[in-house]
């Protein structure tokens, strides 16, 4: 028995052996054919298997303004794609290909249909139909060989191979069948383009900036990119640091965190600079100007609310840009330009003199009137404007009515024998000052006694704003100094810096001198500049008001620029509102050939300070109630949402229980009323469909329109009436609705 034992032990081994040995040659084989004939397949696949470190770009940081409004942010928009020869980018066997290329067949076949009428509803632009036959022409011309238009690997998702989907709209797509699948069914792929988007159009353009990426540099791989404004300025905040990460099959692993960049809030008024646009734009176009600029400075703090640079195009249209061209040299003028600022200079010059003891408010000043208003001084003439009227003027007079002679004697005489003396003022008072707000801005300079060209007629002609170069902002500072009691404020144009709403930094308000002019040179100014305005014959009176009190003064400043042998003078009125209690000071400028400040930049600075001081009056809603008579409200039928709102300020009771919270997803629908309660009739508005505007008022009416991808055009005013395109229909995008409004 035991002798077969031992038997069947041998054998048993040597079958083991046999088996080891078996497995051994199909292992040696397989070897050698993944060394030999699937040699190249293995090494693509171990390619494709490489660990790569990836940068995580960080998000850029946004701009925002006063209120926190977001004025500038980073948007992403899609250009989608449709690869049919997508499987020969994996790395599958010929019998998987096959059995994906089935699968992936019998699922576009079945929901093509389905996909274009999504399409369709995300983008109005184009019927199902014509989505399925723009698809269906790719796919033939694939399975035929033919390259096609477009080619295999790149067929656009749309018909218009150049359209860009928003964030929204791609994300949509992403939802419907077939692009719902793998990459390896829906071929789907795209191009991705981040910019950055300005939400309240061209307000503050070159104040804002810009900021984009023009592309790589090959050797050192830093982005290439073209920066303006703020964007420039702030770039190393607003910009973020990269973060790392690497991926290990198919699974991102982060080596280092993004750090995404931080946003800063502004100073910058939204409504104030649409104000200063609006009224400098009308100005420009009106006195036929060719470029012209505002700043809004608030007194006590110094913040900068709005700040317009305007500029002739090509055709005409005056438009912001940050960008330089052939007729826009400096496009931020209000803080690049260094410009000879004329007559605006004065209160400066008298300021010093002033400050000096060099004259008092009450002294009088030789007018020349029997030379016709006209003096010699270092052997050139100064003319006065306005003809004196007595032979001797006071130094209210000299700033009311912009006496050249009157500064030139005041100054001259004051100061020739100790000049450096009165440079040494100017630039205590912030004349060759610059505030670093932005990098294009121009640093003021004038001459000195102690600088080569210093010339005696030198003195004379500061006097009366030549012989220096400033800016707007220069000025503006100084004049909100007068405004303020005597106390300069620096300039402020960012009040804080944030990161996900939070104030990582603050920028309070910073006084550079306390006291800079003292009391009673502060009231003569005052006085002196209240009279530019409001007195007879004045050279401001075109700013005055009777809405709101102005003191301010003009300047004329000749030959400022010369274009194509056409000389254009520097026009401008620089003062504050309201005169008895200042909380806004203000510089218009604009380049003109011929007129003077006081014809072009003091009726703008009017238009400016009214309708500041009308938005900035608040009033209680309660104050609205009639509470002697009681009557149902009314409303236009709408937005709901804003109707319930006013209702609920005024303390009336609604049942608005279905009606929506959310100012940006409004309800619509109409108000219903009778002597007991108010409600609210709900109307379903469906996407894609043209929706009934008949009974609204004209922004309701535009919104929806606009919405349902149609191009409203509206005459008349009050109540719709009308609508050329029948409610209910089918919206087929840019399609034009006439709506007609009447009372």
């Amino acid at each position: 028995m035991f002798k077969f034992k031992d038997k069947i032990i041998l054998r048993f081994n040597l079958l083991l052996i046999f088996g080891f040995f078996v497995w051994g040659v199909i292992i040696v084989a397989k070897a050698g054919i993944i060394m030999t004939l699937e040699r190249q397949f293995w090494l693509d696949v171990a390619q494709r298997a490489i660990v790569y470190n990836k940068p995580i770009e960080p998000r850029r940081g946004d701009i925002l303004s006063d209120r926190g409004e977001l004025m500038v942010s980073n948007l992403v928009k899609y250009r989608p794609y449709i690869n049919f020869d997508n499987l020969g980018d994996y790395s599958l066997s010929d019998s998987k290909r096959e059995k994906l290329k089935k699968e992936k067949d019998s699922i576009w076949n079945a929901d093509l249909g389905l996909m274009c009428e999504g399409l369709a509803r995300i983008i109005p632009r184009w019927t199902a139909a014509e989505f399925e036959a723009h698809i269906k022409r790719g796919l033939t011309d694939f399975k035929l060989g033919r390259k096609g238009r477009f080619g295999k690997k790149k067929y656009p998702l749309c018909p218009d191979h150049q359209l860009y989907l928003s964030y929204t709209q791609y994300h949509k797509a992403l939802q419907l069948p077939i692009l719902n699948k793998e990459a390896r069914i829906s071929g789907l792929w795209r191009e991705e383009y981040k910019y950055r988007k300005k939400f309240f159009g061209s307000l503050a353009n070159s104040t804002l900036g810009d900021y984009s990426i023009l592309g790589k540099n090959k050797k050192t791989g830093r982005l290439i990119t073209d920066k303006h404004g703020l964007d420039e300025k702030y770039d190393t905040i607003l910009s973020g640091v990269p973060g790392l990460m690497h991926t290990e099959k198919e699974k991102e692993i982060i080596d280092i965190p993004v750090e995404h960049g931080m946003d800063i809030q502004t100073t910058l008024n939204v409504e104030m600079l649409d104000i200063c646009e609006k009224a400098l734009r009308r100005g420009l176009t009106e006195h036929g100007s060719r470029a012209g600029w505002v700043i809004l400075m608030e007194v006590k703090t110094g913040d900068i609310k709005a700040i317009v640079n305007l500029s002739q195009g090509e055709d005409g249209e005056f438009i912001e840009t940050f960008r330089q061209n052939k007729n826009n040299g400096t496009p931020n003028h209000a803080l690049a330009d260094l410009r000879e600022p004329g007559s605006i200079f004065k209160p400066v010059a008298l300021a010093a003199a002033l400050e000096d003891g060099k004259i008092q408010e009450h002294d009088s000043v030789k007018s020349y009137k029997a030379q016709g208003g006209v003096m010699v001084m270092h052997g050139r003439p100064i003319r006065d404007a306005v003809r004196p009227e007595r032979d001797y003027q006071t130094v209210t007079e000299v700033i009311q009515n912009s006496s050249n002679i009157g500064m030139a004697l005041i100054i001259n005489n004051g100061y020739k024998n100790e000049p450096a003396r009165f440079t040494d003022k100017l630039k205590k008072f912030g004349m060759k000052d610059n505030y670093n707000l932005l990098q294009c801005e121009g640093t003021p300079t004038f001459r000195t006694p102690a600088s080569k060209s210093w010339a005696e007629s030198d003195l004379q002609a500061m006097s009366r704003g030549y012989a220096t170069a400033q800016t707007a902002l220069n000025l503006v500072t100084f004049y909100n100094t007068i405004a303020n009691d005597g106390k300069r404020m620096a300039p402020r144009l960012v009040k804080a810096i944030m990161r996900d709403g939070e104030v990582v930094e603050e920028f309070e308000p910073r006084v550079l001198d306390e006291q800079m002019l003292k009391p009673s040179t502060v009231q003569t100014l005052k006085r002196a500049l209240s009279a530019v305005v409001n007195k007879k014959r004045a050279t401001g009176a075109r700013a005055r008001s009777s809405k709101v009190t102005i003191a301010g003064k003009t300047g004329t400043a000749l030959k400022s620029e010369v274009i194509d042998g056409r000389e254009y003078s520097l026009l401008s009125f620089c003062g504050f509102f309201p005169v008895e209690n200042p909380e806004y000071t203000c510089i218009v400028q604009n380049l003109r050939a011929g007129g003077g400040g006081g014809g072009t930049s003091a009726p703008i600075f009017k238009e400016i300070a009214e309708n500041i001081m009308a938005k900035s009056e608040r009033r209680d809603l309660a104050a609205a109630k009639d509470t002697i008579n009681s009557h149902t409200p009314t409303a236009k039928r709408g937005n709901m949402t804003a109707a319930n709102y006013i209702l609920e300020e005024l303390d009336i009771e609604t049942s608005s229980g279905n009606i929506s919270c959310d100012l940006d997803q409004p309800t619509w629908g109409a108000l219903v009323s009778d002597s007991a309660s108010i409600g609210y009739r709900v109307t379903e508005i469906t996407e894609n469909t043209v929706p009934n505007v008949i009974g609204m008022g004209a922004k309701d009416a535009l919104y929806l329109m606009r919405k349902a991808g149609l191009r409203p055009t509206i005459s008349g005013y009050g109540r719709a009436v009308s609508q050329s395109v029948k409610p209910g229909g089918r919206a087929t995008y840019g399609t034009q609705v006439r709506i007609t409004l009447q009372p």
